[in-house]
């Protein structure tokens, strides 16, 4: 039995509730987190990634911030 003793025991023991309270807490944190976050305003599908435009789709030729050959 070396090595065991009573405190590691109880440390160990009390560690299990720690954790779960520690995970509960990040749970809420991170649904608090995604309530905060505003909505998305469309996808890439309707959204220039490159000028933000919703008039084209995502990497379209014809977009005003596409880049130019010189």
């Amino acid at each position: 039995m070396e090595g065991r003793t009573r405190r590691g025991f109880l440390i160990g023991a009390l560690a299990v509730p720690a954790a779960l309270v520690g995970a509960k807490v990040l749970g809420a944190t991170r649904r608090g987190i995604a309530a905060l976050r505003p909505p998305a305003r469309g996808t890439s599908v309707t959204t220039c990634a490159q000028c933000g435009g919703t008039d084209h789709a995502m990497l379209d030729p014809g977009c005003p911030a596409a880049p130019k050959v010189v």
